[in-house]
């Protein structure tokens, strides 16, 4: 009766990954997540607001992916910090799920269970080195976490990890212009893309608010409104320029200071 209480309670979960998200967190999905969470597309890119939920609705993802049977998530982070913290959110949506399949294998990064299915969390550092060995194929999934901040060495290198069946997830905030992650949100027509805006968002109004008053206008357009930067990030906001100057200035020599001049 117990183990038919349990493939009843995680039978749903175990099709919709959003059922375990709402459990998870307690709370319904955003659009956005629903959107990436039930995503079939062999590779979809999702644009996100820092803040937002990414690394909550990462490890939902790959949790749910490693209940079936030998399918490996093999996540790449900008650093190690960031890999150790999205695996421990991993292990936390794994543990509510409370199946009843046994870890074989668990470390700071790994965890690999009798099914046959792994999840893996490891810093991409300069060249992919650290990602070799693993595939991804059959449903599994290799998910490029903060990718606008990963060199493109490393998609040159971790790219061709995804083999026959197996998904693409780059999920990130906006970068600089010009690397992998803007020219395949840019240019790439097909790549799923899925635009998660903290400013599209009423649980995220306070927060957004609070940010709107004190931060530089140009780290708000890009932590808030998905703005990409430039190659270099100017020392004055654009509008506090355009303010400094009139169309009809009305200048008065005083010594050496022109009054007019706003």
């Amino acid at each position: 009766m117990n183990d038919l209480s349990l493939f009843l309670r995680t039978l749903e979960e175990r099709v919709d990954p959003t059922a375990l998200f709402e459990r998870v967190v307690g709370g319904p999905c955003d659009p956005w997540q629903r959107q990436l969470l039930n995503s079939t597309a062999p590779f979809a890119m999702c644009l996100a607001s820092r803040r937002i939920g990414k690394s909550q609705t990462t490890g939902v993802l790959a949790a749910q992916t490693v209940s079936a049977p030998d399918r490996t998530v093999l996540i790449l982070s900008p650093t190690l910090s960031q890999s150790t913290l999205l695996f421990k959110k991993c292990l936390q949506a794994w543990q509510a799920m409370a199946l009843p399949i046994q870890k074989t294998r668990l470390t700071q990064q790994v965890m690999e269970l009798e099914n046959g299915s792994a999840i893996v969390c490891v810093p991409a550092g300069q060249d992919g080195e650290s990602a070799r060995g693993w595939g991804v194929k059959n449903g599994g999934i290799l998910i490029y976490e903060e990718g606008a901040f990963i060199g493109d060495a490393v998609y040159d290198a971790t790219l061709p990890i995804r083999e026959e069946g197996g998904l693409i997830r780059l999920i990130t905030t906006p970068g600089r212009k010009g690397g992998f992650a803007h020219r395949l949100w840019m240019e790439n027509e097909e790549v799923e893309k899925i635009t998660a805006r903290s400013t599209d968002l009423p649980r995220m109004a306070e927060k957004v608010a609070f940010d709107k008053r004190f931060m530089p206008p140009i780290q708000f357009a890009v932590e808030h409104e998905l703005r990409w930067m430039g190659g270099g990030t100017p020392f004055f906001d654009p509008s506090t320029i355009e303010a400094a100057f009139t169309d009809t200035p009305e200048l008065v020599l005083k010594g050496d200071i022109y009054a007019g001049i706003r």
